[in-house]
């Protein structure tokens, strides 16, 4: 039988130095041995007088079974039992047409993000067979190299770390562990319905699988573990070209990109979409995209609307990836210059002593409302905030959010643009220095 505790103490140990660690409990089979297995790894420790990280349990309740709440019981006595701390999340799960499966998995990693601080490490039970699962689901979509990765063992998640310890164990061991230790756990009525894809999977196709290639697991582990290899390395490539095309505001070289194949702008495309919303998107999406933003002239505003609020648009053969902002109204905010000033959905303004901006009064947060003039330092005349703003080349979507910093009712910057002649740090004053930072998409 394999050693199970062997294989997931070997996987854990550079994890050790960690402060703090977290189970994704939901009372299966799986998370249920896991549990076991951290708490045996956790009495070993103590009774070595060994540094050990401190040990919670996360349980997420998306409401879609009826003994839902039968399950939140069992796992805190579960946790009870082992002197393990478990916090508990209830969430709504809406179907949005991605289905059920998609929607709770969504509400479930926005709950495990919201929980890790810097440093902290989720475990997940996920384990071979799931890995052979999702690389055949993925295989029957159509995924490309980066889908047919799979699930990867570890990745950022939130400010902390997502890992798989089990990545490398067969459910057949977790079930005879699960049977030597007398472990008990809860049963998700839903894992017998072939209506789902992976039950269907699970319960039809693996069996006959297994039949003539007993060993697929494994094998079906090593082609993820290879496509993982395969689409870090096409990654860095891509990563090199993007950044090549890339300037300080994060927009894309429209007129360079046209210059590659398309298979290469496809990459690239893929690449800056996910940078700016989280979003991977399909081939077709991405052909759309190359075919529609290639062929704009160099006067057009063609814009492809992403999911989640994000948008791609096209200014001046510049591609940008970005939140769509509607009905925005900022009604006239006061400013400690010493605090951030959060504008939420639009960005965070903020300053650094030592610059060249001299607030002299109390000062005010505005957004554009039209025929703003500004007298810019070193100029003799003032000029209309609009024509400077298109001499800056700012799109025309952003010059609406920018912040106006007035002061007394005179406009006296444009955050991270200019200073308003009078408000420029004289010799021997200790000014500012405005940062403006817009709110990414993701």
């Amino acid at each position: 039988m394999t050693d199970v505790l062997s294989l997931v103490r070997q996987a854990l140990a550079p994890f050790l130095v960690r402060q703090k660690w977290w189970l994704a409990f939901s009372g299966g089979l799986d998370s249920q041995v896991l549990l076991h297995l951290l708490w045996r790894l956790r009495e070993e420790a103590h009774a070595a007088k060994a540094p050990f990280p401190a040990l919670y349990a996360i349980h997420i309740n998306h409401q879609l079974q009826l003994p839902a709440s039968e399950w939140v019981a069992h796992c805190q006595r579960q946790c009870d039992a082992y002197a393990i701390p478990l916090v508990v999340r209830v969430v709504d799960v809406a179907d949005v047409g991605r289905g059920v499966e998609a929607a709770a998995r969504d509400a479930r990693y926005h709950e495990f993000a919201e929980v890790l601080a810097g440093g902290d490490v989720l475990f997940l039970a996920h384990h071979l067979d799931d890995q052979a699962e999702t690389l055949l689901l993925r295989l029957l979509r159509g995924a490309g190299v980066t889908g047919l990765a799979a699930m990867p063992s570890n990745r950022r998640l939130g400010a902390g770390e997502l890992f798989r310890p089990l990545m490398g164990v067969a459910r057949s061991s977790l079930e005879a562990y699960a049977e030597e230790y007398q472990l008990s756990w809860v049963e998700d009525p839903s894992n017998t319905d072939t209506h789902y894809r992976r039950n269907f999977l699970r319960q039809r196709i693996m069996p006959l699988l297994a039949e003539h290639w007993p060993d697929y697991r494994a094998g079906f582990g090593r082609a993820a573990r290879l496509q993982a290899d395969a689409a870090q390395l096409l990654d860095e490539y891509i990563g090199a070209d993007l950044l090549a095309l890339i300037d300080d505001n994060a927009s894309l070289d429209l007129r360079s990109l046209a210059k590659l194949s398309e298979i290469r702008q496809r990459a690239i495309l893929r690449q800056f979409i996910i940078q700016g919303s989280g979003l991977a998107l399909s081939s077709a999406q991405l052909d759309t995209i190359v075919r529609q933003f290639s062929a704009a002239r160099s006067d057009s505003r063609p814009e492809f609307r992403l999911a989640g609020g994000g948008v791609l648009r096209a200014y001046r053969q510049r591609l940008f990836c970005e939140r769509v902002l509607q009905g925005l109204a900022l009604q006239e905010r006061e400013w400690r210059i010493e605090r951030r000033m959060v504008i939420a959905g639009v960005g965070c303004l903020s300053a650094e002593p030592e610059g060249d901006f001299m607030p002299r009064g109390p000062l005010q947060i505005r957004f554009r409302k039209g025929g703003e003039r500004c007298h810019l330092v070193g100029e003799s005349h003032s000029r209309s905030l609009k024509k400077l703003l298109q001499e800056w080349k700012i799109p025309p979507w952003q010059r609406e959010t920018l912040p106006l910093i007035y002061c007394n009712g005179e406009l006296a910057a444009i955050a991270g643009l200019a200073i308003c002649e009078g408000y420029r740090a004289q010799l021997g004053e200790s000014g500012w220095n405005l940062n403006w930072e817009p709110e990414a998409l993701t």
